[in-house]
């Protein structure tokens, strides 16, 4: 199964990217899929989204890592 890392970017400005937070205090993935790749937080190597596909995630979505807080994008 591929593991992606995914880039760490700044915070972005509000309402320029779509950003997925978690306000909960599980540290699980944001998306768990079927399919077979899996990106990983490019700071602490959380698990971001699981078994996707590329297409399943959006090309401008941020992700706040919900572990070490660091914003990602899929690249």
């Amino acid at each position: 199964m591929p593991r992606i890392n995914c880039r760490i970017i700044p915070e972005p400005q509000e309402g320029t990217r779509p950003i997925h937070k978690k306000n909960e205090s599980k540290i699980e993935p944001f998306i768990v899929g079927t399919r077979d790749i899996d990106y990983i937080c490019g700071r602490c190597d959380n698990i971001i989204a699981q078994n996707v596909s590329q297409s399943q995630i959006a090309s401008d979505a941020v992700f706040q890592c919900p572990n070490c807080q660091a914003f990602n994008e899929v690249e």
